[in-house]
């Protein structure tokens, strides 16, 4: 039903006429052009400062304008990383972001994001991003009460979150 609400919004697509590969990770600049899709594609003027993200990268434009208004930030090394496989939590962070961009409620908090066995191994950069997520229904957990906040996103993992985004908190 993620797969089909994501796909339906043009947010994403299948990586053919007839796959959409549900297991198969997503990348740091996937996610960028998904929200910068989300947004309507607006124009961009500039180009992202990140050392690995020339104007002829691929999802140039989309970090460019996620850049230009704070939802997502680089590595101490200046660089943006666009194929890296973009974990749970950095999905969190940008989506965080996002909401607070948009002028969404992202007040929502509580004590949730403490059930998890994992909790610790939320970087301290993606706490307060993580609870929210959490506690706006964005992010579920595993059956085993993980959040996994460290391992990579799968497409199936990113469109149950965006499907729920856009259902919570977008309305």
């Amino acid at each position: 039903d993620a797969v089909r609400d994501v796909y339906e919004k043009g947010l994403m697509q299948g990586v053919s006429a007839t796959l959409f590969a549900p297991d198969q990770s997503t990348s740091r600049g996937m996610i960028v052009s998904i929200l910068y899709r989300l947004e309507g594609s607006p124009a961009v003027s500039g180009s992202a400062a990140f050392t690995d993200v020339t104007g002829d990268t691929w999802c140039a434009s989309a970090v460019a304008w996620a850049s230009a208004n704070g939802i997502v930030n680089g590595f101490t090394d200046g660089s943006f990383r666009p194929d890296q496989a973009v974990s749970r939590q950095e999905i969190a962070a940008f989506l965080y972001r996002y909401a607070q961009y948009k002028g969404y409620d992202t007040t929502r908090g509580g004590m949730a994001i403490r059930e998890f066995t994992d909790y610790d191994a939320i970087s301290a950069y993606a706490l307060s991003a993580m609870d929210w997520c959490v506690n706006a229904g964005v992010l579920q957990g595993s059956a085993a009460k993980r959040l996994n906040p460290q391992s990579p996103a799968s497409r199936a993992h990113v469109a149950a979150m965006l499907s729920r985004f856009c259902r919570s908190v977008q309305n």
